[in-house]
């Protein structure tokens, strides 16, 4: 692996510009005086940073401003960042440049050489109007949507991404996690609210990526993004990116999010990528961790390529269950007609009931009728 000494040899922030395709050439390192007037905060008080702010003077910029507690070496960190773009392909270059928040400027001020950071705002290609009862509110479309079902997509408003739209935003997400890994440094943070998604244009866009370090970093607990090969306490480094990588993945491709995700990988769902499959299940389920594919085998099994294991495969962990499903309620049957449609039980029609006293008033009358018939014959006999 390419560790991030390429960057070793640049200079160290004092001096010099980066040349930066995105439209502002400013030097590796300002003062918050260099940057002119801040707008109200777009987001205060998340993660390491207290404010990210909008330059009034330079639209589509932000400075992203620290807490005062950051670690001494943050600021050669930082520089390392801004110039790594600098030692890589003219391809991978654009790519980063494009898909990322990357920093352009380390921020400086008296007696704090790390007061933040000046990043390029997400492009408004990956905004989107979302509605949601009745309301609707145009803001950043996080890769969160992603990973639902194209119906649930489609109800808030956004095109369904299909399973096209949904392979290629992953093939981008794939091929810039690994560019950072090929230069040595950790991110960590893959999970639905550090990415946004555009799908007109089949994109993703990674934000906080000024958060990268060098082979290793503290390892944030996020929940449903624990890494069960590395334990609480102990740093992240390569091997949780992979893990954490092949789950957004995996959700992103199947538009699921709890145990059918799983299954719905191991049931080989994309047979134009014949590969992907296995790949996701060795990054995920391996049950060594330091054989969990790279971020680059994910991207080429991504684009129909091969999957070269340099060893056997590893030995993998089972799937976890499937939810149970819930029992249906047993219904009564309705009697059918003689042509097989169900039709309503009908109560026969009430009939007077007979009773003994009714008989017994019958009997009398036709004996007094016989006898009156007798006694007119014996009258007219005499």
């Amino acid at each position: 692996m390419t560790e991030p000494s390429l960057v070793d040899g640049a200079d160290d922030g004092a001096g010099g510009s980066t040349a930066d395709p995105r439209g502002w050439v400013l030097p590796r390192t300002v003062s918050v005086s260099d940057l002119g007037p801040f707008a109200e905060p777009i987001s205060e008080h998340n993660g390491q940073a207290v404010a990210v702010r909008p330059l009034t003077d330079h639209p589509g910029w932000l400075a992203k401003l620290y807490r005062p507690d950051q670690h001494p070496e943050d600021a050669r960190r930082l520089d390392l960042l801004i110039s790594a773009p600098g030692t890589l392909p003219e391809a991978d270059r654009a790519l980063l440049y494009a898909g990322t928040c990357w920093p352009a400027a380390r921020i400086e001020g008296p007696g704090n050489p790390a007061v933040g950071c000046v990043i390029p705002m997400a492009p408004e290609q990956f905004r989107g109007e979302l509605r949601r009862g009745g309301f609707s509110e145009r803001r950043f479309v996080e890769i969160d949507w992603l990973a639902k079902s194209d119906k649930s997509i489609r109800g808030i408003g956004l095109p369904a991404p299909g399973a096209e739209g949904r392979l290629a935003a992953c093939r981008q997400l794939t091929r810039l996690a690994a560019i950072l890994e090929g230069l040595g440094l950790v991110y960590s943070d893959w999970s639905f609210s550090n990415a946004f998604w555009s799908p007109s244009q089949r994109s993703v866009y990674l934000i906080d990526v000024d958060g990268c370090q060098p082979k290793k970093m503290p390892d944030i607990h996020q929940p449903n993004w624990a890494d069960p090969l590395t334990p609480p306490g102990t740093d992240a480094d390569e091997y949780t990116d992979r893990y954490r990588l092949g789950l957004l993945v995996a959700k992103c491709m199947t538009g699921q999010r709890d145990a059918h995700t799983f299954h719905t990988v191991a049931a080989s769902p994309w047979p134009n990528q014949p590969t992907v499959s296995e790949v996701l299940l060795d990054m995920l389920f391996a049950t060594d961790r330091e054989r969990r594919p790279s971020a680059a085998q994910l991207n080429q099994a991504l684009n129909s390529g091969p999957y070269v294991r340099v060893a056997p495969r590893p030995t993998r962990s089972a799937l976890p269950p499937l939810p149970p499903q819930p029992k249906p309620q047993p219904q009564k049957p309705t009697p059918k007609s003689s042509a097989g449609a169900q039709e309503p039980v009908k109560e026969p029609e009430s009939t007077p009931a007979k009773t003994p006293d009714t008989v017994t008033q019958a009997g009398w009358i036709l004996v007094v009728l016989i006898a009156l018939v007798l006694l007119f014959v014996i009258a007219s006999n005499h």
